[in-house]
């Protein structure tokens, strides 16, 4: 079974949040051509500026003990059901690719973030 640490499922959500900076930031227009919200300059701008401030905050987190990146990783897992199931309920109604890739992706991270609190910390 997948278990990775918790300080491995973070810093896996956070190279997934990467990933998401690049897109919103110097593809918004391309990204949200393959979604049901279409483009919208300060909304695109807006979800690159979480993601880069996830980034500084997540960063910092996993560099530090376990107790702290297990706490951040709760905050993950449920970010990322509640981007998976907003994603999906937009894919359902739209059946548009990238709400069905990022309902997928967000899924991913909620199982890699459970994997890694359930690991024990011993």
């Amino acid at each position: 079974m997948y278990r990775p640490t918790a300080r491995a499922a973070a810093a896996s959500w956070l190279a997934g949040t990467a990933a998401a900076l690049v897109v919103q930031g110097v593809f918004p227009q391309r990204f949200a051509a393959s979604t049901a919200w279409d483009y919208n300059e300060g909304w695109q701008r807006e979800i690159a500026i979480w993601n880069l401030g996830t980034l500084v905050a997540g960063g910092v987190i996993v560099a530090g003990h376990d107790d702290p990146v297990r706490a951040q990783l709760r905050g993950l897992a449920v970010l990322s059901a509640l981007f998976s199931a907003n994603h999906a309920a937009a894919a359902v109604r739209t059946n548009k690719p990238g709400n069905w890739a990022w309902a997928v992706i967000n899924a991913g991270g909620v199982i890699t973030s459970v994997a890694g609190l359930a690991k024990s910390t011993r």
